[in-house]
């Protein structure tokens, strides 16, 4: 009944499109909008040029915590003290996060083949799902439909047999335009660490740790005309991942096989006051993960297929109103389930954006969710922003949210849970941004409290289950400072930033539980990083310096790991001029630039001082 709607919406929608006369800027900028938060929320814009993978980015740009098991191993992200699925990621208007899982594995999930990636922060995340109790990634592609064709190759050499090849190429008109791209990496990864497992400490060689992947990329992009815009994006991704063991453990061959197809067809249409656009997608991710010593063959297949409408009315020049349909239809296979299982999920989103004339600016939404077998909150947000004065603006946010149990928590077999009750979070930040020519600094403080905290624990009948048992409260300040400056003829620009996190279990349903009033497993209370970037005539000088502080690995805070803070440097050197229509770069990279000993997670090692040699070539025709 739900699609039936949608495409009722639809041919509403696109003959109500080709009665409006056209004023505003050409489609493809409101295209980029609509699932973007309003600006009263809290965005970081992130820099993918040049990046290969979105744990490198976030890693160099926001300071956030990343738990990783090692190079080319699963790596996940912490916001603001909430868990790896408690962030959701966005892809072209559309969540991604596995179904089973609850998470996404970043150290797959590259930044190459989009235009532009942000991170939604608290609130924001709003505006296209739930589920954000930490926040949410946008990742997103958009035409410029700029004439000509555009070659962009790089080659990526270094330590431990690292191999990376990518092969962009974008050509079009300003009616049309098309992206293809191919990226293929290896990596042995055999480096050698200390093993303090053993006695007397032993230098040995990672083993069991080669990962190979390939992703392909193809957009095509149609301008029908200023009004119109049609669109077709598809992303394919292979890898397989041998997973090394922990210190002191011989190898169990274990290994990983992932396969991920994510693909949307849409159409963009703007009029003078009114845009819209509708949107369909298939989503398919396989894992097959084999642990050879125990004869473990564990396979999950998983597909969707979801649409959506969203919109958005000017009413007037300082107001706007914005709406959104989803429906989606998500069934698993996995050697855990004893059958098939399949989710709808539909939604409702309005958004009201007004400026004051005092300078004050506010949005109130709210979401309503419909999905299979779980009662579902309403859940409103505000947020408002006032630019009193000219170099400083205050902002605020306060939001319900909450996240729905897993395919794996509900139906795992043996452990799973039906009777589980969705995580609920109220979120709440307070914060100032300061802008002054070649400066800008941003301080924020936020609040997050979270009930039903889902949590696996062992019972008696030998196996675990996953419980609402914990009461999480998150409080912490966000601080960030960039500045650019230029002595000479030398161009320099800094970036700073502080992460202050006191994550705790503020309350159990477990007798005596220990972990009551203690921070977090794998959640550090302080993380920073600075990065200087400097150039000077063709030749760039970067310099990024990671602090991450200690973490507790057990619920009681007993034992911890210590800090860690690696620091990275790279040179590149561009071969011709800037206004060439032929583009040479060659550089190197180091990372671990202290070859410093240290471990993410426990008895997981990560590798000392390691080398990069990258060639580039983009041609301009």
């Amino acid at each position: 009944m739900n699609y039936y709607l949608l495409f009722f919406i639809f041919l509403f929608s696109f003959s109500y499109g080709f009665c409006q006369n056209d004023t505003l800027p050409m489609v493809q900028v409101e295209a980029s909008k609509i699932n973007s938060p309003s600006p009263t929320y809290k965005v970081l814009s992130l820099e993918v040029e040049n990046k290969s993978t979105l744990s490198e980015v976030l890693k160099k740009e926001t300071g956030l915590y990343l738990k990783t098991y090692g190079i080319g191993s699963l790596t996940t992200v912490s916001i603001r003290g909430a868990n790896a699925s408690q962030t959701q990621l966005i892809w072209n208007g559309f969540t991604i996060n596995s179904p089973t899982l609850g998470q996404n594995d970043l150290a797959i999930t590259s930044v190459s083949m989009v235009d532009n990636a942000s991170l939604h922060l608290g609130a924001s995340s709003l505006v296209n799902t739930s589920g954000g109790l930490g926040g949410a990634i946008q990742l997103s592609n958009r035409p410029d439909f700029k004439k000509g064709v555009n070659l962009f190759l790089s080659k990526e050499m270094g330590s431990f047999e690292i191999d990376n090849t990518a092969l962009k190429i974008k050509a079009g008109n300003y009616k049309w335009q098309s992206f293809t791209g191919i990226i293929k990496k290896h990596a042995k990864n055999n480096f050698t660490y200390r093993d303090f497992l053993q006695t007397p400490a032993q230098l040995v060689k990672q083993q069991n740790a080669m990962s190979d992947q390939i992703e392909f990329a193809q957009n095509i992009y149609y301008q029908l005309s200023p009004k119109h815009l049609f669109s077709l994006k598809t992303n394919f991704v292979t890898s397989q991942r041998y997973l090394p063991p922990i210190m002191g453990v011989k190898t169990k061959g274990e290994h990983q096989e992932d396969q991920s197809l994510k693909s949307s067809l849409s159409w963009s249409y703007k009029a003078n006051k009114y845009f819209q656009q509708v949107a369909i997608g298939y989503f398919y991710d396989y894992l097959n993960y084999i642990d050879t010593a125990s004869a473990i063959d564990s396979k999950i297949t998983t597909k969707a297929i979801k649409a959506y409408y969203k919109a958005r009315y000017y009413v007037a020049d300082n107001m706007q109103l914005k709406w959104s349909l989803n429906s989606g239809n998500v069934s698993a296979v996995s050697s855990g389930f004893d059958s098939q299982k399949q989710q709808y999920r539909n939604a409702v989103y309005l958004e009201f954006f007004h400026r004051l004339k005092n300078k004050l600016t506010y949005t109130a939404s709210i979401r309503k969710e419909i999905i299979t077998d779980i009662s579902t909150p309403l859940l409103p947000a505000f947020s408002l922003k006032w630019n009193k004065w000219k170099e400083l603006k205050v902002f605020s946010s306060v939001a319900l949210n909450y996240r729905v149990p897993t395919f794996n928590d509900l139906y795992w077999n043996p452990g799973g849970n039906p009777n589980l009750q969705p995580e609920n979070g109220f979120l709440s930040e307070l914060g100032i941004e300061f802008n002054k020519k070649n400066y800008n600094l941003n301080v924020t403080a936020y609040y997050s409290l979270i009930d039903n905290w889902i949590q696996w624990l062992p019972t008696n009948k030998g196996y675990w289950q996953p419980q609402n048992i914990k009461q999480v409260e998150s409080k912490g300040v966000e601080f960030s400072l960039k500045k650019h400056l230029k002595i000479k003829h030398i161009a320099i620009s800094l970036k700073g930033n502080y992460n202050l996190v006191l994550s705790t279990n503020k309350a159990s349903l477990v007798p005596n539980d220990a972990s009551v009033g203690k921070q977090l497993i794998y959640v550090p209370k302080n993380t920073a990083g600075i990065t200087i970037d400097a150039n000077y005539k063709q030749l760039n000088f970067a310099y990024a310096q990671a602090y991450n502080g200690s973490v507790f690995i057990d619920a009681s805070n007993q034992t911890y790991m210590p800090y860690f803070a690696p620091a990275s440097l790279s040179v590149n050197w561009k071969l011709t001029k800037k206004d060439a229509k032929t583009l040479f770069d060659i550089g190197i990279k180091i990372e671990n630039l202290y070859n410093e000993e240290y471990q993410v997670m426990a008895n997981r090692p990560m590798p000392g001082r390691y080398f990069l040699f990258v060639l580039k070539l983009e041609s301009k025709r």
